[in-house]
């Protein structure tokens, strides 16, 4: 779901995460009349628990990287999340805390543990206009200053990992209708949103039960050559509940002496 970088996403559902966050942070407008927001906000604390585990892409699922936790609480008309990556020794990789509010996102933080990266994103009204809202968004190292980094305009339909997987739902079936929806997504490392687009890229039966697989990638041309597309599994019944991604994730791995950029599937547990 989730979680460039969980970066591009900052990479979450991250992507999550060109630049890991390359991946995870869009900035232009592209609304459309099919791009229409949901009339009611979404309710981040009705899963309260979702699991998962990181596999190295294709290992066949049998290369462990990450076990993924997403919690949820409300206080009001508040609610935190908190979605951790922990190795398979139980220690902590990397971990994301968002707060919405109203169903609104009004904070971010990202804390890579292993490579001592951090990364920040805050809502907060124009102060020249209440009807409009500024991002700022911070990214850095472990050692260096924590300001509040430079307000940019919110552009419409602008998301992070853990706001993708209901963004995908509210637009169901003009998905499976095929057409497109654009959308932003935060990239950390750039401090910026970037364009992307969903389709809907093949539907399948696994298990016996049929699943659409809905493909993320970026509108920009630059990005693209930085961050491969995205894939989403979802049940195609019932509550189309989200089964796997594949692609640019939160945690880093390390390479020699740096820390690259994961692509990886992520497979997530339905009790």
């Amino acid at each position: 779901m989730k979680h460039l970088p969980a970066r591009f996403w900052s990479v979450v559902w991250l992507i999550l995460p060109a630049m890991l966050w390359f991946a995870s942070h869009p900035a232009s407008c592209f609304a459309s009349p099919t791009n229409a927001a949901p009339t009611e906000p979404f309710d981040y604390a009705e899963l309260k628990l979702l699991t998962g585990t990181v596999y190295a892409s294709g290992s066949d699922q049998k290369q462990l990287l990450f076990k993924f936790r997403r919690t949820a609480t409300r206080d009001g008309t508040t609610v935190h999340v908190e979605r951790r990556f922990d190795l398979p020794d139980g220690s902590t990789g990397a971990v994301e805390t968002i707060t919405y509010e109203s169903g609104q996102l009004v904070a971010y933080e990202m804390k890579e543990l292993q490579a001592g990266v951090w990364g920040t994103i805050q809502i907060n009204p124009d102060p020249k206009n209440s009807a409009r809202q500024k991002m700022f968004i911070k990214h850095g190292h472990d050692g260096e200053a924590r300001s509040k980094g430079s307000g940019d305009d919110l552009p419409k339909d602008t998301l992070i990992d853990d706001t993708l997987d209901p963004f995908i739902l509210a637009h169901w079936d003009e998905l499976l209708r095929g057409n497109s929806v654009k959308f932003h997504f935060i990239s950390l490392e750039w401090e910026k949103a970037f364009g992307f687009k969903l389709t809907k890229a093949t539907e399948s039966v696994v298990d016996g039960k049929p699943v659409v697989v809905v493909k993320m990638e970026p509108t920009n041309v630059l990005v693209a050559g930085f961050l491969n597309p995205l894939y989403f599994s979802f049940e195609k019944d019932g509550a189309h509940r989200l089964l796997k991604y594949v692609g640019r994730t939160t945690p880093r791995f390390k390479k020699g002496k740096a820390w690259k950029y994961l692509d990886a599937e992520s497979v997530f547990d339905w009790k």
